[in-house]
């Protein structure tokens, strides 16, 4: 099972800016859709392209390792 850590990470951009992130300020920065995200996040079956797994690293300034965490099953 592939699990994405975007909480995680929107919670260390957000203490670095010194902002608040939200899945509406990535929407406007990436172009990836809120609702996106948020099955992203939630649903560990959600089938993400590549380009949003790229949007995603280069907004996040990570690698795919911080983004994705395998879980053997």
């Amino acid at each position: 099972m592939l699990i994405f850590n975007i909480k995680g990470l929107i919670e260390r951009k957000s203490a670095v800016e010194r902002r608040k992130i939200t899945y509406k300020v990535i929407e406007q920065e990436t172009g990836i859709k809120v609702l996106t995200l948020s099955r992203i996040a939630t649903n560990h079956n959600y089938n993400i392209s590549r380009k949003d797994i790229e949007k995603l690293l280069l907004y996040f300034r990570c690698s795919p390792n911080d983004l994705m965490t395998l879980i053997p099953e």
